[in-house]
């Protein structure tokens, strides 16, 4: 039957004239850049010197989030803002996520350098008024336009990757991609430490500037131009149309709707007030009319036949367990260090170092074990359960807890972190044509940071009501609005001596429900693995793209019948 196919047909099945009938085939990868199949050729492919200079670069260009984490105590007491802590990491977070989705779009009908050089200068512009922010509202809006531009960067850093690397080398590119995303958050804690101790909360947004800019030069001049993966055609209004405006208006107020639902309830308003449960009704209804939108259309922001492939199926859970349970112990443990342990911001960052280091380490160790065995699903199922058993020990976290203690434990979150960072991405780049690359990383994103953003409020909602309930019960006639008012670090100050021990108790019992949280999210991210494919990428069975391929083979057929 091979042998009868049309001359295009063969040529997309990877045949040629000296190939037998009975011989094995090995299934190639589709790449829309060359019209047929992606051979993997090596020669086509920039020097290892390019590849590193702009992996440095593009990194570097991200470096500001690891910064953050350890000012934000420092920001709340000069703003004297508690109420607003989850508003500094949800405000990026949420402009993240709703900007994850349409990069995908421009990402596939945009070349990938100049798509992610705009959007690294929108980064520094959040930056900037980051930095000279004279009030609480002017820094959330600057984190939101940071989220912005992050959500450009991260989706684009793999995308460029894919135009960089062959597939089978790309675990190990991976690991090191993870290895430098590693020491800047090594680095960037001990750094934000010691500026916000020692100068001031601003200099983490300044400092920025002083790599990004330089970033900005290396993308410029070193990072190679690439074709986009899908040429735009027709008129204004169906390329218009090709982005998704409906869809994207949809889910736009669907998701802040939701998060400001989160963010009140249970603080602001309870949780019954008919603000918070319009804001969720608001919210679902925007999301069916997303979802609807979306199963009606070929073109959509969230294309179903992407969402039905197995492994992008799992993913998208895989990434909500792990996104979640990877942003709560990164914002919750430097406030658990500083106002628990007492110390300062720096000594959080110090403390941190377990975390980073052997997330570092492990990202860098899984990239090699994938690109060696050729399998991404075992790294991902353990670095889950892993990741599940690390939650489960930060949730046993106790006022008097020693140092071999919160060391062991951020560890073992390190090392399940550590394997569960890449395998997802490289299993979108296996299972799926190079077209639909960048929406399904978005995807995978998408439903990381939304889960993140979620999270952050559920966390600050369940650290906010434990103060509320249970310190006014223990401790008649304290004012627990005022542990909001003054930050995290100012608690000594507030409190008299002979009821710290009390505060300090309730104080960590909510910031180990925080640690729960992160714990029912593993759970979910070990459960969503296990329904991942085994596919290889040194070659596997047919995927979606060779599926495509068979439909071409059968139109083929059929109009040499007729």
């Amino acid at each position: 039957m091979l042998d009868n196919q049309p001359p295009e047909s063969r040529r997309l099945l990877g045949m040629n004239d000296a190939l037998e009938p009975n011989s094995d085939i090995e299934w190639e990868r589709h790449d829309s850049r060359e019209g047929g199949i992606e051979d993997d050729n090596e020669s086509r492919y920039p020097p290892f010197r390019t590849v590193i200079v702009s992996m440095v670069c593009i990194y570097a260009a991200m470096f500001l989030s690891a910064l953050v984490s350890v000012a934000i105590p420092a920001i709340s007491n000069e703003f004297k803002s508690f109420g607003d802590i989850a508003w500094y990491e949800a405000a990026f977070l949420l402009t993240l996520s709703v900007a994850q989705l349409p990069m995908g779009k421009i990402y596939t009908f945009y070349p990938a350098k100049w798509t992610f050089f705009v959007l690294v200068v929108i980064f520094e512009i959040g930056s900037t008024l980051c930095a000279a922010a004279p009030t609480s509202t002017a820094l959330i809006i600057g984190r939101a336009i940071t989220g912005f531009g992050g959500a450009g960067n991260l989706v684009g850093a793999s995308v460029i990757m894919t135009d960089l690397v062959p597939l089978r080398k790309r675990p190990k590119y991976q690991g090191f991609a993870g290895a430098v995303f590693g020491i800047a958050s090594i680095v960037g804690p001990l750094v934000g430490g010691v500026l916000t101790t020692k100068a001031s909360w601003r200099w983490c947004f300044w400092l920025n500037l002083c790599v990004g800019v330089p970033a900005l030069a290396g993308i410029l001049f070193f990072l190679p131009a690439s074709p986009p993966p899908e040429k735009r055609k027709g008129t204004f209004t169906e390329k218009l149309w090709k982005f998704d405006p409906v869809g994207n208006m949809l889910l736009a107020p669907g998701l802040v709707c939701v998060l400001l639902a989160l963010q009140w309830g249970g603080t602001r308003y309870p949780w019954n007030d008919f603000v918070v449960l319009a804001l969720l009704a608001s919210g679902s209804a925007l999301f069916v009319a997303f979802a609807a939108t979306q199963y009606f259309q070929d073109n959509g922001t969230l294309p179903p036949r992407i969402l039905k492939q197995r492994s992008v199926a799992a993913g998208v859970f895989v990434s909500i367990g792990f996104g979640a349970a990877l942003i709560i112990p990164t914002f919750y443990l430097p406030i658990w260090f500083q106002a628990i342990k007492g110390t300062t911001a720096v000594e959080a960052g110090v403390k941190l170092l377990p975390l980073f280091l052997s997330t570092c380490l492990f990202v860098i160790a899984t990239g090699f074990g994938m690109a060696k065995t050729g399998y991404y699903t075992p790294w991902l199922i353990a670095g889950c359960a892993i990741r599940m058993v690390g939650a489960g020990l930060l949730a046993t976290l106790r006022v008097d807890a020693g140092t071999a203690e919160w060391i062991g434990y951020q560890i073992v979150v390190g090392l399940g972190t550590g394997m569960t960072l890449s395998p997802v991405n490289i299993a979108v780049q296996t299972v799926l044509p190079r077209k639909d690359i960048p929406t399904g990383l978005t995807v995978m994103m998408f439903a990381q940071f939304l889960a993140g953003t979620v999270s952050v409020c559920i966390c600050q909602a369940a650290l906010a009501n434990t103060l509320n309930k249970e310190l006014p019960s223990k401790l008649p006639g304290f004012d627990a609005a005022s542990i909001a008012t003054v930050g995290a670090t100012k608690i000594r100050e507030l409190v008299s001596p002979s009821d710290l021990s009390v505060v300090l108790e309730v104080y960590n019992k909510g910031v180990v429900n925080t640690f729960f949280v992160a714990l029912a999210f593993s759970s979910l991210a070990l459960v969503a693995s296990l329904f991942m494919e085994w596919e290889s990428v040194k070659g596997s069975r047919p995927s979606l793209a060779e599926h495509e391929q068979m439909e071409l083979i059968e139109k083929d057929e059929s109009v040499s019948e007729e």
